[in-house]
């Protein structure tokens, strides 16, 4: 729910939503984002604003003079990376809040935290490739070689997706089987690196001021 008042816009997120764009719901109930103004977000307790392939919430370019304060009682959070598949690493993590006010206003940017503000873990590392092992044959000369691999092993298994804030598990490295012990296993694929978590508040170079009264921070502010 949002409103104007003589206090400024206010905007009251009283149930679950996912990417959350101040800018756009300001311009909703009257915004002019031409001049400055003062804009107030409530997140209530209990609610979640979420991401599933961007930013939970973002500021959206407001104008430079612009006021704008968060209040988070409920949780903003950012959403998990896709795990890496064979071979790949995992995905990096979505950020809380992404800020991208303009610049060289008056602006005063505030968050009051009493809740969560968390970015999302990064994905889980894949696993390495299947192994590859070649056939030891002896010929009629009694020679013996190893001949072409006729037989891929399985793959690693992909690692877990990290928690708020946490990068992803490495996966498993892949196996291989059949062919001969005498032949040299090749192409086993080393498992790749979970992604690196999103940011619990991306500041973009603006100056932020966060009140933490006895809320939770999970991922990088800055």
């Amino acid at each position: 729910m949002a409103a104007a008042s003589a206090h400024g816009f206010v905007l009251n997120i009283s149930a679950n939503t996912s990417q959350y764009n101040i800018l756009t719901q300001a311009q909703s109930v009257g915004y002019d984002n031409s001049a400055g103004a003062k804009i107030i977000v409530n997140v209530a307790s209990g609610v979640t604003v979420s991401g599933t392939s961007t930013y939970a919430m973002q500021t959206g370019a407001l104008h430079a003079d612009t006021t704008l304060t968060i209040n988070i009682t409920g949780s903003v959070d950012g959403y998990t990376g896709a795990n890496g598949g064979t071979d790949a690493v995992g995905a990096v993590g979505g950020d809380a809040i992404y800020w991208e006010t303009d610049t060289g206003g008056i602006g005063i940017y505030t968050i009051n935290l009493t809740g969560n503000l968390r970015g999302g873990g990064g994905g889980g590392g894949g696993g390495g490739h299947a192994g590859v092992r070649a056939t030891y044959y002896i010929d009629d000369k009694g020679i013996g070689s190893c001949i072409a691999p006729t037989y891929t092993g399985s793959n690693g298994s992909t690692g877990s997706a990290g928690a708020f804030g946490a990068v992803g598990a490495t996966g498993a490295n892949g196996t291989y089987g059949g062919g001969s012990s005498s032949c040299i296993n090749t192409s086993i694929g080393s498992g790749r690196v979970g992604g690196a978590a999103g940011y619990a508040l991306r500041e973009n170079g603006r100056t932020i001021i966060l009140n933490n009264d006895g809320g939770t921070v999970a991922g990088t502010v800055g």
